[in-house]
């Protein structure tokens, strides 16, 4: 029996389960540190969770938290992109504590993220097992996805579900373009993207999309199928799907939003090509905190330096060395061979696709004064601080394509793969993370309120705000909400918080302005509704009903604009039609 016969007697299921007690081996570490402390954003993100979790005690899930008093004296919640109540890590804090559920979900994801890229190289390019197997494990143990969730970046998790999509999206390429199956397929994408948006991955929704449209790219050069069009009639159907399950959030955010612009920043980036392609090779490459010595010089109009965590895309050498040995035997074969090797119309479409999706993220980082200002004239790319983020675009279709370089290595491919299987997470278990391992987030704050409240000991309500001091999210725990919070909202130094009218002190005393100290949110959100001067405003006196509602986690009424009410109708319509297709389409598929 040849060395492939052999790998088809391995249970790709054995394989996952020993990858995935290593993945929870080599991260278990940081949630918590040994120390009891965590990634300094989980300040944002276990305190988000906490704050969920009261108000579904209280109201459950089917309405959404607008407002929140936790934070700031008060603050929008739902309209917020960076929220995430309909998220499975917020599910998860109704069953358990905030840090189980964060650990749980991330661990989670990742499996979620090794079987969607299993899936699609094995239905949708046709891999063997091993390869895909190969492919699976790349994605899986991508720096990005760990250590954004070591540092607390929990709104980045649903970047795992994206070779699901492509897989929705492009498996049967050549099957007919309304099918049931296909829409069927299309209808799920759409669901798996309006989750990507509540669950906060709102600001980098452009480049994961442009990943599915690279991997579509390299299924239409694989196999000389035209996939162009069965992409784009999924995708419509999917995106139109992820609008109405998102449109009342959507219409919220931008509405938030246009109070709170964020292209007060400077764009930054690298002034020289070279250095922006050894920047990429390192980011994908190396670890974090060297890549993060090694490229800081390199910025140029940049404001704060980007920590380790903002550059971990690390995929280790190893599918880089595999690609490389694959590629000189390609060349050698395409010598031998010309003829075996012509290119279709529709390929050549998909090179030149694929090659503008893989080249946008390098001209976000190219610098010149010239073409800074072009970049933020535009919209969503002006008002980011981070363009290297977009280098997302490369984690899956460096996967895939190692997956493919293992599958056209067939006298070597169990060698290959070893090397992958076994390299891999020995490279991760071995990787110099001393930047995680002096974070300073104290997390037990946040879990003995929680569990308090579990146990009936405490009522979740704001009675007072904090005093002026360093943001800490966590002062719910003593009945308190911090006049300074933590939320990027407000720029990443709080730039645009505004303090006033509101004072330390209880929430209902009265203000040197009349006011009660308790921010009006929905002041925040809809102010030409609400009769509001600004969108700063308290509660009045004659709001004391309303504000000890709010205090108390608790819904109250306010007025939403035309556009709102439109928005939550059709997300409401939506999320009705779609549930009973799918209901539908499981019923006839059970009784096949």
């Amino acid at each position: 029996m040849g060395s492939m016969g052999r790998f088809r007697t391995i249970h790709v299921a054995g394989v996952f389960a020993l990858l995935f007690l290593a993945y929870h081996l080599i991260f278990r570490h940081y949630f918590p540190l040994p120390n009891g402390r965590m990634g300094h954003d989980y300040m944002l993100t276990l305190a988000g969770l906490l704050d969920g979790f009261l108000w579904y005690r209280n109201n459950g899930f089917i309405t959404p938290p607008w407002f929140s008093p936790t934070f700031c004296g008060g603050q929008a919640l739902f309209a917020d992109p960076q929220s995430a109540f309909y998220s499975v890590p917020q599910f998860l804090t109704f069953l358990v504590d905030p840090l189980r559920a964060a650990y749980w979900s991330f661990l989670l994801f990742a499996g979620l993220g090794f079987w969607g890229m299993y899936l699609f190289a094995r239905h949708c390019l046709v891999l063997g097992r091993l390869p895909a197997v190969v492919a699976a494990t790349v994605f899986m143990f991508n720096g990005f996805y760990a250590h954004r969730m070591i540092i607390g970046h929990y709104g980045y998790q649903s970047f795992m579900l994206m070779p699901m999509v492509a897989l929705l999206l492009l498996k049967a390429p050549l099957s007919p373009t309304l099918s049931r199956k296909g829409m069927t397929a299309a209808v799920l994408a759409g669901v798996l993207l309006a989750y990507c948006f509540h669950s906060g991955l709102t600001t980098l929704l452009v480049p994961t999309g442009l990943s599915v449209i690279a991997l579509g790219c390299i299924l239409a050069i694989r196999h000389g199928q035209p996939v162009h069009r069965i992409l784009a009639a999924r995708g419509t159907v999917a995106t139109a799907v992820a609008l109405g399950l998102s449109a009342s959030k959507l219409n919220a955010g931008i509405t938030l939003m246009s109070g709170f612009s964020r292209d007060y920043y400077p764009l930054p980036g690298i002034a020289k090509p070279l250095d922006i392609l050894i920047f990429v090779f390192q980011a994908l490459t190396n670890s974090s905190e060297q890549v993060f010595k090694t490229v800081t010089p390199m910025w140029t109009n940049m404001r704060w330096s980007a920590l380790p965590h903002e550059l971990a895309y690390g995929l280790t050498p190893i599918p880089i060395g595999i690609c490389l040995i694959a590629l000189v035997v390609f060349l050698a074969r395409r010598k031998e061979d010309r003829a075996a090797y012509s290119r279709k119309s529709h390929q050549t479409l998909a090179w030149m696709i694929l090659a503008t999706v893989l080249l946008l993220p390098l001209s976000m980082l190219y610098y010149s004064p010239a073409w800074n200002a072009v970049l933020k004239a535009l919209p969503l790319i002006g008002s980011t601080t981070s363009p290297f983020r977009w280098l997302i675009i490369f984690i899956p279709v460096a996967a895939i394509l190692t997956g493919l370089a293992v599958q056209s290595l067939p006298h070597y491919q169990v060698m290959a793969a070893a090397v992958a299987l076994f390299g891999i997470p020995l490279l991760h278990a071995l990787e110099n993370r001393s930047f995680y391992e002096k974070q300073q987030y104290d997390s037990r704050p946040v879990t003995s309120y929680y569990r308090d409240i579990r146990n009936g000991l405490s009522s979740p309500a704001i009675a007072e705000l904090a005093p002026y001091q360093a943001p800490d999210n966590a002062q719910i725990a003593h009945g308190q909400s911090p006049l300074r919070c933590y939320n990027p909202l407000f720029g990443y130094r709080l730039e645009k918080l505004q303090i006033s009218p509101l004072v330390p002190g209880p929430v209902f005393a009265i203000t040197p302005q009349g006011t009660l100290n308790l921010r009006n949110p929905a002041c925040m959100t809809f102010p030409d509704e609400n009769h509001c001067s600004s969108r700063w405003d308290a509660f009045t006196t004659d709001q004391s009903v309303q504000a000890e509602a709010f205090a108390s986690y608790r819904p109250f009424q306010f007025e939403r604009s035309t556009r709102q009410k439109i928005a939550d109708w059709i997300n409401w319509l939506t999320l009705a039609i779609t549930s009973a297709a799918l209901l539908a389409w499981s019923l006839r598929w059970r009784r096949r």
